[in-house]
Parts: C-alpha cells; sequence; structure tokens
C-alpha cells in the first residue's frame, strides 16, 4: 500500500490549476471522513487551518468554495428578457381571441414587431399572461366574425406598440 503522503505527491505532478489541488486535499476528508484535517495537513505538508478552511468552503458553497478569494465567480444567465412591448401585444392578441396556436403567435409577434421568438416561449407567456379587459372598440357595419381566419387578420392589421 502506498502511503498517502507519497500518493498526493505523485497526484501533484498531475495537477493542471489551483482549484483541483484544493479537491484533492480535502477529498478523503469529504468522501471518507477517515481521519481529521490535522491528520491530512501532515499527511500532504500542507497547514492544518488552510485543510480545515477548504474543507468547510467546500462543504458549504460546494465547489465554489474551492476557487481563491480573488477570483469572481459570474453565473450565467439563462434567461433572456422578452420586450415589455412583446408581452404586451401577446395580452391584447390574448383578450382578442384564446385560441391562437402558439407558432402563429411566435409569426404575428414577428410580423408585427419584427422580434424573433420561440414558440415554447410564446407558450411561457400566453401562460402566464393575464387576459386585459376588452377596450372601447370601434363601430362596424356587420357584427364581427369570430373565425379564426378574420381573428388572425384583425390580429396583424390593427395597430400595436413597436419595439
Amino acid at each position: 500500500m502506498v502511503e498517502p503522503s507519497q500518493d498526493f505527491a505523485q497526484l501533484q505532478l498531475h495537477f493542471v490549476d489551483q482549484i483541483q489541488w484544493r479537491y484533492e486535499l480535502i477529498r478523503p476528508l469529504v468522501l471518507f471522513a477517515d481521519r481529521t484535517a490535522t491528520a491530512r495537513a501532515k499527511e500532504t505538508h500542507t497547514h492544518p487551518e488552510t485543510v480545515g478552511q477548504l474543507k468547510r468552503q467546500f462543504e458549504q458553497q460546494g465547489m465554489l468554495g474551492l476557487f481563491p478569494a480573488n477570483v469572481e465567480v459570474q453565473q450565467t444567465r439563462r434567461r433572456r428578457r422578452v420586450p415589455a412591448a412583446v408581452v404586451e401585444e401577446l395580452e391584447r392578441l390574448k383578450g382578442l381571441y384564446a385560441g391562437f396556436q402558439y407558432r402563429e403567435l411566435a409569426r404575428i409577434i414577428f410580423y408585427k414587431l419584427g422580434y424573433r421568438i420561440d414558440h415554447k416561449t410564446v407558450k411561457t407567456l400566453w401562460q402566464q399572461c393575464r387576459v386585459p379587459t376588452q377596450g372601447q372598440l370601434a363601430l362596424r357595419q356587420a357584427q364581427s366574425p369570430r373565425e379564426r381566419y378574420h381573428v388572425r387578420v384583425q390580429a396583424i392589421t390593427e395597430p400595436s406598440i413597436k419595439i
């Protein structure tokens, strides 16, 4: 069996960065809990406070706790904000007719506002939209038909807010 200090010395030859070294330093403490931080410090020729501090940071923050203090870690934002004009147009369309398909809505948004939006995003926004109260509509000669074709034509021809 290889001594832990020799094992760690051999591993150090293959380390690529500081974070990897820090993880390998505390790995036996986190995974096996068969020794103390002081014993691991003696095996690796490291100060006991350093080992204890790294172990605590890892337990609290995970791998992010192993980054040096001078390194700023920024988490990426996955969600991109949709312009308010798109949300307003979806609310207007929902008040006009609730039977739109999501791909239809994406095409209408692109046609009217010039904003490309995925139908899955439209679905999420559509389900979150509140149904607005219908405002005063202009009087027409005949009663407005509720067929899908006519509603689509009305959705495209009525003015809306530009981005």
